[in-house]
């Protein structure tokens, strides 16, 4: 009986050890995957009320050109938004989105693949309902 509990301790012990291996991470802290996939599939655009800002089914993403075009609504303040998007998988975005950000010129941003291999820059293009 002792031979078993001695025995069924070191496989849990085992097992412990095996799930904590070190993964990679990134400078940020961020889990560095296999995955290449590297795009935007979204983007909006809040104002300081924190509602969403864009015209409803204008935003164009072209994930070949690397282009975001959106329009915000009449009266926005594009000096002065906070950008979001979702990204594919285990992808990374620089500069960070989440910050007030002035879209009176067009902005580029650099998608980051999983695998840290694979760059792409989008250039975000804002302009105001009725321009």
């Amino acid at each position: 009986m002792k031979t078993k509990f001695i025995f069924a301790s070191f496989i849990l012990t085992l097992a412990i050890l095996v799930s904590c291996t070190d993964h990679p991470i990134d400078e940020d802290g961020l889990l560095i995957s296999t995955q290449s996939k590297c795009y935007i599939g979204n983007f909006f655009l809040y104002g300081p009320d924190h509602l969403d800002c864009l015209v409803a089914g204008s935003t164009v993403i072209d994930t070949v050109n690397c282009t975001i075009n959106a329009v915000a609504k009449f009266g926005s303040n594009i000096k002065y938004l906070k950008p979001a998007a979702s990204l594919s998988i285990d992808s990374k975005l620089t500069p960070e989105m989440g910050v007030w950000t002035d879209f009176s010129e067009p902005r580029k941003y650099t998608v980051i693949s999983g695998n840290r291999q694979i760059k792409k820059e989008y250039t975000i293009t804002v302009t105001l309902q009725g321009q």
